[in-house]
């Protein structure tokens, strides 16, 4: 193409006959050039914000969702007079990997059974959805006469012959304490509470311990001094709910980060699991689904019982009845089952026990776990129990 006059300075000798550039197309190699170095200020800038001090990528920050209590209902602070020192932050290893959540069977959970009518009860797992039989977990010549498991599920303890005993899957059982009468685990699995009971004359002790599972370290929270209590005057199936439900001295971990020890006949006391802080409660705890919105109530007319299915306002959302009396009934992980020992009067004399479980979204009537007549006192793994102080 011929050059114009505006191109007097085009040299085609030197350049060639092309047409010369305009004003915008000589400035796009200028325009690229800043776009990346700005780029490359940008890229520099995050690497600086989001290192650690190792050099490697600190995780975000993810805050914990806080509980939710039902309506009407307050959550005290676990030490209100106590001062707050900020947590240390933990070092960040690069070459951290996370650990994997445990999972669990559908119908997977621990219960206390008895092999035959007259032997001693023993700790199985199991999970019910599968044909497999349970495994057994504790057990021997004497009763299982209480157990606790970590809300995760990882860890267990067992009173056997007065001791507690550590369970870890694949370790060897170890002694934990030398006396203990209850026992709970805290909000994660590094912490048993314990309670030990000295009785006497006239006025009994209880003392509640923390222990640190993996050390079996232990320091003692609090001791309470108070009148010898009168037995519980009971039935045979009575008794045996009674006895399922935690027996005379019971300990809770409840939602608003505080213990609550139940003494039969004698208190109540919650206590604050920092500073062994105790002060008198009003009742004991209750059991509600694990977002706070449900419970179960149970209502007992002779040998027959209704169990409701209750909103936070007291609304029923469903009901179902069952010939026997109820006990330790607990909350399935994702919250739309319920497990309980159900026990009846035997013609000849004696107490049959066995599980059932409730599905709140078939609204099915209850079907039973168990069919030997002695299984009672069922936990959900991984289900952290919400009890409300």
């Amino acid at each position: 193409m011929p050059l114009t006059p505006g191109d007097a300075r085009w040299d085609p000798r030197q350049l060639g006959e092309r047409r010369r550039p305009t004003t915008a197309e000589q400035a796009v190699p200028w325009l690229v050039g800043v776009v990346l170095a700005l780029a490359g200020i940008v890229i520099v800038l995050l690497a600086l914000i989001f290192s650690d001090a190792n050099g490697g990528f600190a995780a975000a920050t993810v805050q914990p969702t806080p509980l939710f209590l039902p309506s009407g209902s307050t959550a005290p602070s676990p030490s209100a007079s106590a001062p707050v020192s900020p947590s240390p932050s933990p070092s960040v290893s690069p070459s951290a990997t996370p650990t994997k959540a445990p999972t669990y069977g559908s119908f997977e959970m621990l219960y206390l059974t008895r092999p035959n009518a007259g032997a001693a009860s023993e700790l199985l797992r199991d999970d019910f959805a599968t044909p497999a039989a349970g495994v057994v977990l504790a057990g021997s010549s004497v009763d299982v006469t209480h157990y606790a498991i970590a809300p995760d599920g990882t860890l267990s303890v067992a009173i056997m012959n007065g001791k507690l005993l550590g369970l870890a899957r694949g370790k060897p059982t170890r002694i934990l304490a030398n006396q203990a009468d209850a026992a709970t685990f805290g909000p994660d699995a590094s912490t048993v509470y314990v309670v030990r009971v000295t009785l006497g004359g006239t006025n009994d002790n209880a003392a509640v311990t923390a222990i640190t599972y993996a050390s079996a370290k232990a320091s003692t929270l609090a001791t309470f001094t108070y009148r010898h209590p009168p037995e519980p005057q009971l039935g045979a199936l009575a008794g045996a709910r009674f006895l399922d439900e935690g027996g005379a001295t019971r300990i809770y971990t409840t939602s608003d980060g505080n213990l609550v020890l139940w003494i039969a006949n004698a208190g109540q006391w919650r206590i604050d699991p920092v500073n062994g802080k105790a002060v008198a409660a009003s009742r004991a705890p209750l059991l509600w689904s694990a977002d706070g919105a449900r419970r179960i109530g149970l209502a007992a007319s002779g040998q027959v019982t209704t169990l409701s299915e209750l909103d936070q306002n007291g609304r029923t959302l469903s009901r179902t009845s069952v010939n026997g009396l109820i006990s330790h009934l607990r909350w399935s992980p994702h919250g739309n089952r319920i497990v309980f020992t159900l026990g009846i009067n035997l013609i000849g004399g004696g107490v049959r026990q066995d599980l059932y479980t409730w599905d709140l979204v078939n609204g099915r009537a209850p079907t039973a776990l168990t069919a030997n007549g002695a299984s009672f006192g069922a936990e959900w793994l991984g289900s952290a129990q919400f009890w409300q102080p």
